[in-house]
């Protein structure tokens, strides 16, 4: 009927001034009964050396600092466990807030926002939750400050014997961009005269990362297994071993491969577009097949010249032969002039290979004349 409305029986106030929950209003309810049920106390431990933190029995990625990995647990952890009171339909976690800056282990007060809704009416309140924050070590971190747990050794060594600076620069890039299910296994690296040692924890996993290896840099693989014990079921306990030879080359290198001539162009999908200097055609090389085929850098030899560029025309392309003291002048069609530099002007001195009646400008050289 019009007009009707309902008195709060423990404060007097009425439906016209305040929303009611179930029998009593919205902020009397909220005092008696609260919006949902929340544990008092709650522990959080997390690793000390990668900030993973343990939760459902395992151990999971930070996802930010410390302090907000802890947040972030909370409202997993509280939207969990979180209860609704009787008269309440819905509830849900709006904020979460530390009382005090996050400085280690320790004993915490968390603020909790927890809003509920009855009916369309929305209720509110705040709880504080005792928060045991622990510091630990996670089986990650163990396992690398140990090195136990390995069952799978990747060695990465170069094909002339030694890894120079910059091919290991290009190796560790590779291996630091790669996904967290697999860097996460490499639970050491051990240093070697001739490059490093992966000590991975799982062979399948181990295989997949020199996998990449191969397909990223035309490595040559091979594998061995050697049995080093028994588990403790009486079963025996082998560790794989995966070799990984990787070229020393890169692009813009020149390279004899079998009997002919290449200048590596570019990496590809899955190996290297190289252009033969003797056909001038492409090829597509992976790994197999360049190993199969056999490979060197290029020692030098009469086809490789310095040339100054001089002018180049739609018809004719004139060049100096820096080597005879710019006394020999090379004019050549400019359709056999293959320019695999990205800046190719009038006054510089480049690197250039002939073959096939083709001028191959495949470098800049040492010295530049201005």
């Amino acid at each position: 009927m019009a007009g009707e409305y309902r008195i709060c029986p423990r404060c007097g106030r009425s439906s016209r001034e305040v929303p009611f929950i179930g029998p009593l209003c919205r902020d009397c309810y909220v005092e008696v009964y609260g919006v949902a049920r929340l544990p008092d106390k709650v522990v959080f431990t997390y690793c000390q050396y990668c900030g993973r933190y343990k939760y459902q029995g395992g151990w999971n990625e930070p996802t930010g600092s410390v302090e907000d990995t802890l947040v972030n647990f909370l409202h997993m952890y509280l939207t969990k466990k979180l209860r609704p009171t009787e008269h309440i339909e819905e509830a849900w976690i709006r904020e979460i807030r530390l009382e005090r800056p996050f400085t280690g282990p320790g004993i915490y007060m968390a603020r909790v926002v927890v809003e509920g809704e009855s009916n369309g009416v929305v209720a509110r309140e705040e709880r504080m939750v005792r928060v045991q924050v622990n510091a630990a070590v996670c089986p990650y971190c163990t396992n690398r400050i140990t090195k136990r747990g390995y069952n799978a050794v990747i060695q990465v060594r170069s094909s002339s014997g030694r890894l120079d600076e910059g091919l290991r620069e290009r190796i560790d890039s590779f291996l630091a961009g790669m996904a967290p299910s697999l860097a996460d296994a490499i639970i050491g690296v051990e240093e070697e005269k001739e490059g490093f040692d992966l000590l991975v924890s799982d062979p399948s996993v181990a295989r997949m990362i020199a996998s990449k290896l191969r397909s990223a840099f035309l490595a040559k693989t091979i594998e061995t297994f050697k049995l080093v014990g028994r588990n403790p079921d009486g079963t025996r306990k082998g560790r794989l071993t995966i070799s990984v030879r990787v070229p020393d080359i890169k692009p813009g290198d020149l390279l004899v491969i079998g009997d002919e001539h290449y200048f590596y162009l570019a990496r590809s999908r899955g190996g290297a577009v190289m252009v033969n200097l003797d056909t001038g055609r492409e090829e597509h090389f992976d790994s197999d097949h360049l190993w199969s085929m056999g490979f060197k850098e290029y020692p030098g030899g009469v086809e490789l010249r310095r040339y100054m560029l001089l002018s180049r025309g739609p018809s004719t392309t004139v060049f100096l032969d820096a080597e005879t003291g710019y006394e020999r002048v090379v004019e050549v069609p400019s359709d056999t002039v293959k320019v695999y530099v990205s800046d190719f002007r009038e006054g510089r001195e480049y690197k250039v290979f002939l073959a096939g009646g083709r001028v191959y400008v495949v470098g800049e050289a040492n010295e530049v004349s201005e």
